[in-house]
């Protein structure tokens, strides 16, 4: 096939849905998956379940949209390809455990709701059932089922067949497959596209789509992080007196039969990475809220159990429509509703790419620029209402052990540092020289908690005084290694190492590492960089697929200007190399960090922890310290000093400190106190 007018990057749901809407309006489709069988879509449980998710606001709508489009889609695709989907308007039914039953108010608004028209906020469409009431749409459930809801209008498919259909229907309307074949990394220049460097070779198209779900941070900056869920199947027997017929939707469990008597249980929620396997915690704690909820199960074959990783934005919503890009539509970040949403998705992507002057309006409400307010500001889409699975009123199950001591107020779980479509748990980056020995290096870099080491790539191939054997004093498979060009007077020098600092990371065993920090200091005595050189280095060595972190002056235009090249990062110095000075331009850094939408690190300079703490305070994203570290009296206690400095320094950026005031305000409450004819009298 010739060049793709769209290339996809994702072979999930999604990615095939998208596909097979562009495909009908007459474009040619390529979709590029490393694994098409390890997509979330092959281990979701195939609720159509809207309502009984208790959705609210655009996210509502958008659901409410797509399932509406079900019965039309499911059928067209049954018909172009024979096979079923598995598409079932059953209804769900939400028992409530327990002494909490449903509200007699809101039983009658979902009535008066139901009589006028009105349905917009999920529970009030939703029918209010006693325990009695709700044993006879479904015998059989648990004692402990006081009431709940029946939601009539939401549905299931088989998640399976579904994809099944949609990847014999993409065949047969001639979109290419690609299987097995990764994508390692998007060229950009001048906020476009220009290809994709994958496990096959680099290929192009007019239009690119990333649907890579859990697995789209690792290609961009987006915040998707993966969500482990398990889930397991029973065979509900042929002779039971009253089977399993209706979607049971409970607060830690869900349990959805299938027409061939197979019945799906699901799933845990857990915040692991890309961890694999079943656990036997994962799946204990699945049969038995099944169990409690529907008991008869407890006696029925336990049949297959599996895993997979749900794509979670941090308001758990998809991230919908264009990106910075020109030529690259987003759609990620789907987490609980993929199989629900993948219609609409189609229908409105499909649109924006083809049509994009009139684009669907909905889309505002999911693009990528609400994670980039300021925090001050409304996001133009609020999170979900509380539901039965909402992890701000409910939690979902989650596989975690009882803190052996009192719990203080730890970094919010999806605070992660992502360059490049790489992510680190830690925003503190250490360098690798001036240390008196490896073996103080590696104790010091341990206690920093760091996991970026970078690594002078010339003095390592000269074997410079310090340097020699560095390269193999640290483990590779636990530190990334970030080569860096120090010691080059020029941009041609420059783009010479880097190179070499590629293969160096290559022969180590980081075969996926393109990262290279940048530095182009021709000036000896004061080691300033050269703001020229490093703009033309940091271009040509993005041509040529690098993720380019420059070392620069806190200069606002030339870090924008940098950006805007497609730099993964920019890093600003405080005061000069090793000088220990602190940050000393604190003002540009701040204007740095307002206009950039990359990564912002604060480089060279630090000298004490208040220091560290002071550069995240500003609102930098991450530091990198060395001579701080490797010339202190005892440089593992400073190693830790520092980790714990940026970690600080961060979390009292997130929680936001208070105004500065001209004046006093006190702490304690005027009212109450006594006075002094109370104290007489």
């Amino acid at each position: 096939m010739d060049q793709a007018d769209v290339l996809i990057v994702g072979g999930g749901i999604i990615g095939l849905a998208i596909a097979i809407e562009l495909r009908q309006q007459g474009a040619t489709v390529k979709v590029v998956s490393r694994d098409f069988a390890a997509a979330a879509s092959h281990a979701a449980a195939g609720m159509l379940a809207p309502r009984a998710e208790r959705l609210s606001g655009p996210m509502l709508d958008l659901c409410l949209r797509s399932l509406a489009l079900y019965p039309e889609w499911s059928r067209k695709l049954e018909e172009l390809t024979g096979q079923g989907t598995g598409y079932w308007p059953c209804g769900i039914l939400a028992p409530t455990v327990g002494a909490v039953l449903p509200d007699r108010a809101k039983c009658e608004e979902s009535r008066e709701d139901r009589e006028d028209g009105g349905d917009r906020e999920g529970v009030g469409s939703g029918l209010c059932l006693s325990g009695d009431a709700i044993r006879q749409y479904q015998p059989g459930l648990s004692e402990a089922v006081q009431a709940g809801y029946w939601f009539a209008e939401d549905a299931q498919v088989d998640n399976r067949l579904l994809v099944n259909a949609l990847r014999i229907a993409a065949q047969e309307m001639g979109i290419e497959l690609q299987d097995g074949v990764s994508v390692e990394a998007f060229l950009q220049e001048n906020k476009q596209i220009t290809g994709v460097l994958t496990s096959a070779g680099r290929q192009q198209a007019g239009h690119y789509v990333l649907a890579a779900g859990a697995w789209s941070s690792e290609l961009l900056p987006v915040p998707i992080t993966p969500r482990k869920g398990q889930m397991a199947a029973v065979r509900q027997p042929d002779n039971v007196i009253h089977p399993l017929r209706r979607v049971l939707f409970g607060d830690n469990i869900y349990i959805v039969p299938r027409r061939d008597g197979r019945i799906v249980l699901g799933a845990t929620s857990e915040d692991v990475g890309f961890l694999p396997h079943n656990t036997p915690a994962g799946v204990t704690q699945l049969l038995s809220e099944a169990v409690r909820l529907y008991p008869a199960i407890a006696n029925y074959p336990l049949q297959e159990c599996w895993w997979g990783f749900r794509p979670a934005s941090p308001d758990e919503l998809p991230i919908l429509g264009p990106s910075p890009c020109h030529n690259l539509t987003l759609a990620t970040g789907h987490y609980r509703n993929g199989i629900l949403l993948a219609p609409i998705t189609a229908k409105l992507l499909a649109q924006a790419i083809t049509n994009p002057q009139n684009s669907d309006l909905l889309l505002n409400s999911f693009s990528w620029k609400r994670f980039h307010l300021p925090t001050t500001q409304s996001s133009p889409s609020p999170p979900p209402s509380p539901s039965p699975h909402s992890p701000t009123t409910h939690p979902p199950m989650q596989l975690t052990s009882p803190p052996p001591h009192l719990p203080t107020s730890p970094p919010p779980t999806q605070d992660i540092l992502t360059i490049a479509g790489r992510q680190f748990t830690s925003r503190l980056m250490t360098g690798s020289g001036k240390f008196d020995n490896f073996d103080v290096m590696r104790q010091s870099l341990a206690a920093s908690g760091s996991q970026i080491v970078t690594v002078a790539v010339r003095r390592v191939h000269t074997n410079a005084p310090g340097h020699e054997g560095l390269a193999e004093a640290l483990d590779w498979g636990k530190i990334w290694m970030l080569p860096n060009t120090a010691g080059c007077a020029t941009a041609d020098e420059a783009i010479r190492v880097a190179r070499l600092g590629r293969e160096m990371a290559k022969l180590l065993g980081q075969e996926d590492n393109n990262f290279v920090k940048l530095e182009v200091i021709p000036d000896a005595k004061y080691l300033l960089p050269d703001p020229i050189g490093t703009l033309q280095a940091a271009e040509q060595l993005i041509k040529e697929g690098f993720a380019v972190l420059p070392y620069i002056n806190a200069d606002p235009l030339l870090a924008k200007r940098l950006e805007e090249a497609g730099c993964a990062t920019v890093m600003p110095l405080g005061s000069p190399i090793g000088s220990g000075q602190g940050v000393r331009n604190a003002a540009n850094i701040r204007i740095i960090v307002e206009n950039a939408n990359v990564p912002v690190v604060v480089d060279a300079g630090i000298g004490t922890p208040s220091e560290a703490a002071e550069s995240m305070e500003l609102g930098a994203d991450a530091l990198l310290i060395n001579t701080a570290i490797a010339k202190a009296n005892d440089p593992v206690a400073m190693g830790r000093a520092m980790g714990l400095a940026t970690e600080a320094g961060r979390l009292a950026y997130i929680a936001g400190r208070i105004p500065v005031k001209a004046y006093a305000s006190a702490s304690s409450p005027l009212t109450g106190m006594i006075t002094a004819d109370e104290r007489k009298g």
